[in-house]
Protein backbone atom coordinates (compact mmCIF):
# COMPACT_ATOMS: atom_id res chain seq x y z
CA UNK A 1 0.00 0.00 0.00
CA UNK A 2 1.66 3.48 -1.00
CA UNK A 3 0.27 6.33 1.19
CA UNK A 4 0.05 10.28 1.06
CA UNK A 5 -0.44 11.38 5.02
CA UNK A 6 -0.58 14.99 6.18
CA UNK A 7 -1.26 15.54 9.82
CA UNK A 8 -5.07 15.84 8.66
CA UNK A 9 -5.45 13.59 5.71
CA UNK A 10 -4.24 10.75 4.24
CA UNK A 11 -4.77 9.23 0.80
CA UNK A 12 -3.79 5.62 0.56
CA UNK A 13 -3.75 3.90 -2.90
CA UNK A 14 -3.64 -0.42 -2.86
CA UNK A 15 -4.03 -2.94 -5.57
CA UNK A 16 -5.16 -5.74 -3.42
CA UNK A 17 -4.22 -9.44 -4.60
CA UNK A 18 -7.28 -10.66 -3.73
CA UNK A 19 -9.27 -8.85 -6.00
CA UNK A 20 -6.55 -8.93 -9.19
CA UNK A 21 -6.51 -12.65 -8.58
CA UNK A 22 -10.79 -12.86 -8.53
CA UNK A 23 -10.28 -10.56 -11.78
CA UNK A 24 -8.24 -13.26 -13.99
CA UNK A 25 -10.77 -16.14 -12.54
CA UNK A 26 -13.00 -14.42 -14.03
CA UNK A 27 -11.67 -13.72 -17.46
CA UNK A 28 -9.75 -17.22 -17.68
CA UNK A 29 -12.97 -19.34 -16.70
CA UNK A 30 -15.48 -17.21 -18.65
CA UNK A 31 -17.46 -16.71 -15.25
CA UNK A 32 -20.73 -15.46 -16.46
CA UNK A 33 -20.83 -12.31 -14.16
CA UNK A 34 -23.56 -9.99 -14.08
CA UNK A 35 -21.53 -6.79 -12.58
CA UNK A 36 -21.41 -5.46 -16.39
CA UNK A 37 -19.96 -2.37 -15.27
CA UNK A 38 -16.96 -3.97 -14.48
CA UNK A 39 -14.68 -4.25 -17.66
CA UNK A 40 -12.56 -6.99 -18.61
CA UNK A 41 -9.10 -7.67 -17.45
CA UNK A 42 -5.83 -5.39 -18.43
CA UNK A 43 -4.30 -7.29 -20.14
CA UNK A 44 -6.36 -9.48 -21.68
CA UNK A 45 -7.04 -12.97 -19.89
CA UNK A 46 -7.13 -15.78 -22.79
CA UNK A 47 -10.03 -18.06 -22.21
CA UNK A 48 -9.27 -21.65 -21.25
CA UNK A 49 -11.85 -24.37 -21.69
CA UNK A 50 -15.35 -23.39 -22.12
CA UNK A 51 -17.30 -20.83 -19.96
CA UNK A 52 -17.80 -21.35 -16.54
CA UNK A 53 -21.63 -22.84 -15.80
CA UNK A 54 -24.20 -20.12 -14.93
CA UNK A 55 -24.30 -20.84 -11.09
CA UNK A 56 -20.80 -19.68 -10.63
CA UNK A 57 -21.65 -16.13 -12.20
CA UNK A 58 -23.58 -15.63 -8.58
CA UNK A 59 -20.80 -17.24 -6.80
CA UNK A 60 -18.52 -14.83 -7.97
CA UNK A 61 -20.34 -11.66 -7.67
CA UNK A 62 -21.51 -12.36 -4.30
CA UNK A 63 -17.53 -12.43 -3.46
CA UNK A 64 -16.89 -9.80 -5.79
CA UNK A 65 -19.68 -7.14 -4.15
CA UNK A 66 -18.09 -8.06 -0.59
CA UNK A 67 -14.57 -7.90 -1.35
CA UNK A 68 -14.88 -4.36 -2.84
CA UNK A 69 -16.84 -3.31 0.39
CA UNK A 70 -14.86 -4.84 2.46
CA UNK A 71 -15.31 -4.97 6.50
CA UNK A 72 -17.83 -2.22 6.60
CA UNK A 73 -20.21 -4.90 4.71
CA UNK A 74 -18.65 -7.94 5.43
CA UNK A 75 -19.99 -8.78 8.71
CA UNK A 76 -23.24 -9.42 7.62
CA UNK A 77 -22.18 -12.24 4.77
CA UNK A 78 -21.71 -15.31 4.81
CA UNK A 79 -18.27 -14.98 3.66
CA UNK A 80 -15.29 -15.06 5.70
CA UNK A 81 -14.29 -11.92 7.20
CA UNK A 82 -10.41 -11.64 5.61
CA UNK A 83 -11.99 -12.10 1.77
CA UNK A 84 -8.22 -12.71 0.56
CA UNK A 85 -8.53 -15.86 2.51
CA UNK A 86 -10.90 -17.12 -0.23
CA UNK A 87 -7.39 -17.57 -2.39
CA UNK A 88 -6.01 -20.59 -0.02
CA UNK A 89 -4.34 -23.59 -1.74
CA UNK A 90 -4.64 -25.95 -1.89
CA UNK A 91 -8.13 -26.99 -0.55
CA UNK A 92 -9.46 -23.13 -1.05
CA UNK A 93 -11.33 -24.62 2.18
CA UNK A 94 -13.47 -21.33 2.59
CA UNK A 95 -14.81 -21.89 -1.21
CA UNK A 96 -16.75 -24.46 0.28
CA UNK A 97 -19.96 -22.71 -0.15
CA UNK A 98 -19.40 -21.85 -3.43
CA UNK A 99 -18.24 -25.72 -4.78
CA UNK A 100 -18.61 -24.66 -8.31
CA UNK A 101 -16.11 -21.51 -8.00
CA UNK A 102 -13.95 -23.53 -5.98
CA UNK A 103 -12.89 -26.07 -8.72
CA UNK A 104 -12.44 -23.11 -11.16
CA UNK A 105 -9.94 -21.40 -8.52
CA UNK A 106 -8.39 -24.70 -7.79
CA UNK A 107 -7.44 -25.45 -11.58
CA UNK A 108 -6.05 -21.55 -12.55
CA UNK A 109 -5.10 -20.82 -8.65
CA UNK A 110 -1.55 -20.75 -9.98
CA UNK A 111 -1.83 -18.53 -13.26
CA UNK A 112 -3.57 -16.59 -11.26
CA UNK A 113 -1.39 -15.41 -8.89
CA UNK A 114 1.25 -15.18 -11.74
CA UNK A 115 -0.82 -12.90 -13.54
CA UNK A 116 -1.36 -10.88 -10.42
CA UNK A 117 2.63 -10.54 -9.35
CA UNK A 118 2.89 -8.91 -12.38
CA UNK A 119 0.08 -6.42 -12.50
CA UNK A 120 1.42 -6.05 -8.83
CA UNK A 121 4.93 -5.09 -10.12
CA UNK A 122 3.29 -2.81 -12.75
CA UNK A 123 1.69 -0.57 -9.75
CA UNK A 124 4.88 -0.06 -7.80
CA UNK A 125 6.45 1.40 -11.27
CA UNK A 126 3.60 3.20 -11.65
CA UNK A 127 3.25 4.43 -8.10
CA UNK A 128 7.07 5.23 -8.05
CA UNK A 129 6.87 7.28 -11.14
CA UNK A 130 3.75 9.54 -11.34
CA UNK A 131 1.30 9.33 -8.28
CA UNK A 132 3.18 8.31 -5.35
CA UNK A 133 3.35 10.71 -2.30
CA UNK A 134 4.15 13.46 -3.98
CA UNK A 135 1.12 13.60 -6.15
CA UNK A 136 -1.01 13.32 -3.71
CA UNK A 137 0.42 16.12 -1.68
CA UNK A 138 0.80 18.63 -4.47
CA UNK A 139 -2.81 17.82 -5.63
CA UNK A 140 -4.66 18.61 -1.91
CA UNK A 141 -2.00 21.96 -1.58
CA UNK A 142 -2.97 23.37 -5.31
CA UNK A 143 -6.68 23.08 -4.13
CA UNK A 144 -6.20 24.24 -0.52
CA UNK A 145 -4.62 27.31 -2.28
CA UNK A 146 -8.03 27.50 -4.75
CA UNK A 147 -10.36 27.21 -1.91
CA UNK A 148 -8.32 29.04 0.44
CA UNK A 149 -8.12 26.93 3.44
CA UNK A 150 -6.82 23.71 4.59
CA UNK A 151 -8.43 20.39 3.88
CA UNK A 152 -10.71 18.87 6.70
CA UNK A 153 -9.38 15.61 7.86
CA UNK A 154 -10.20 12.89 5.52
CA UNK A 155 -8.96 9.78 4.85
CA UNK A 156 -8.97 8.57 0.86
CA UNK A 157 -8.87 4.70 -0.54
CA UNK A 158 -7.99 4.22 -3.80
CA UNK A 159 -8.11 0.68 -5.18
CA UNK A 160 -6.48 -0.52 -8.08
CA UNK A 161 -7.78 -2.44 -10.40
CA UNK A 162 -6.61 -4.22 -13.84
CA UNK A 163 -9.43 -3.70 -16.17
CA UNK A 164 -9.58 -2.05 -19.76
CA UNK A 165 -9.89 1.72 -20.12
CA UNK A 166 -9.27 4.47 -18.42
CA UNK A 167 -12.01 4.83 -15.00
CA UNK A 168 -12.93 5.64 -11.66
CA UNK A 169 -15.92 4.22 -9.92
CA UNK A 170 -16.91 5.74 -6.39
CA UNK A 171 -17.97 3.57 -3.88
CA UNK A 172 -18.47 5.22 -0.75
CA UNK A 173 -17.18 9.12 -0.54
CA UNK A 174 -13.70 8.35 0.84
CA UNK A 175 -13.36 4.58 -1.37
CA UNK A 176 -12.68 4.65 -5.21
CA UNK A 177 -12.11 2.28 -7.79
CA UNK A 178 -9.58 3.44 -10.26
CA UNK A 179 -8.61 1.19 -13.49
CA UNK A 180 -5.03 0.92 -13.86
CA UNK A 181 -4.88 2.60 -17.34
CA UNK A 182 -6.05 5.69 -15.32
CA UNK A 183 -3.98 5.74 -12.44
CA UNK A 184 -0.95 5.74 -15.21
CA UNK A 185 -2.45 8.89 -16.96
CA UNK A 186 -1.66 11.40 -14.55
CA UNK A 187 -3.83 14.43 -16.47
CA UNK A 188 -6.32 12.51 -16.80
CA UNK A 189 -6.30 11.43 -13.13
CA UNK A 190 -6.08 14.11 -11.37
CA UNK A 191 -9.10 15.57 -13.12
CA UNK A 192 -11.19 12.76 -12.11
CA UNK A 193 -9.80 12.68 -8.47
CA UNK A 194 -10.39 16.45 -8.12
CA UNK A 195 -13.96 16.54 -7.65
CA UNK A 196 -13.83 13.51 -4.99
CA UNK A 197 -11.06 15.15 -3.24
CA UNK A 198 -12.61 18.28 -3.04
CA UNK A 199 -16.39 16.47 -1.51
CA UNK A 200 -14.38 15.12 1.45
CA UNK A 201 -12.81 19.03 1.96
Amino acid sequence: MHEANHASWQISTDQPQHLVIGLFIRDVAGVPSRNSWLPPASPAVPRAGDQAPDVTGQQWDDWWNQAVMEEDQAGGADWPLDLSSWWSPPAFESLHAAPELQEIVAAHFFDAVRWSNDRHQEHGVTMQSSVGALFATKLVRTMERALARTARPFHLRITEIPVLGQQLWQLRPDHVLVSSALLRDTAQYRQQLVPVVEALF
